[in-house]
């Protein structure tokens, strides 16, 4: 029988491919802590307010804290304290300011695109984790200030760019989960959104807030 070559290109491209997506969902174990401060504080936030839906609220906040996670420290990057060493070892400076101040300026690039993707998730979870959020200013709000705390940490990378678009693009992203979330929202309860219900004492006002916070922290000590 004959013996048939394969240089095995096709299949190692794929490999690569595959390893490469692979190595962007994983994040570091130190974000275990972060999924045990989550357990703590929604144990406490079901203690104080039993009509709070306990599996949904639970699952969509480990599955906003792991997507934060990815996108923080996997796509986005954000500084880091063993890049600070990295850098302090190789005589870098931490400040490392490349800023662009005009608007599409790369016209509607695939990044583009890409960045307003990147936060979609974020405006459409944290509405079904709180209240709060199904407010469009608060929406609007925690978009606009993560993404203010990126371009400004960026400014302390090696190899990132500080952009207005990016800023834009994130905030459009949130934006649009916002309103997917609403239509959702919408369709299978209409008055969600009467003033009775939007008027009462929302335990988990803070909680998306709070879980960007951890993941920052624990970002910067990965």
């Amino acid at each position: 029988m004959g013996t048939v070559s394969n240089s095995g290109t096709g299949v190692e491209i794929q490999l690569g491919l595959f390893d490469a997506i692979i190595d962007l969902l994983l994040i570091s174990p130190i974000f275990l802590l972060g999924v045990v401060l989550i357990g703590i504080i929604l144990t406490v936030i079901f203690r104080k307010d039993s009509s709070v839906p306990k599996v949904k609220t639970s699952a969509l906040s480990l599955l906003l804290y792991y997507y934060l996670c990815v996108m923080l420290l996997n796509i986005v990057g954000i500084p880091t304290l063993s890049e600070y060493f990295r850098l302090s070892r190789l005589g870098e400076a931490f400040f490392n300011p490349n800023v662009n101040f005009i608007p599409l300026s790369d016209g509607f690039s695939l990044s583009f695109v890409l960045n307003i993707l990147l936060f979609i998730p974020l405006g459409f979870l944290s509405p079904f984790i709180s209240k709060t959020f199904e407010r469009v200013r608060n929406i609007f709000f925690i978009g606009l200030v993560l993404s203010l705390f990126i371009e400004i940490a960026q400014l302390f990378t090696l190899h990132r760019a500080t952009d207005v678009n990016d800023i834009l693009t994130n905030v459009a992203g949130t934006m649009i989960g916002y309103f997917c979330f609403r239509l959702i929202a919408k369709l299978r309860t209409p008055k969600r959104y009467s003033s009775q219900k939007m008027t009462k004492r929302d335990d988990t006002a803070y909680l998306p807030i709070v879980i960007i916070i951890i993941v920052c922290v624990l970002g910067f000590f990965s």
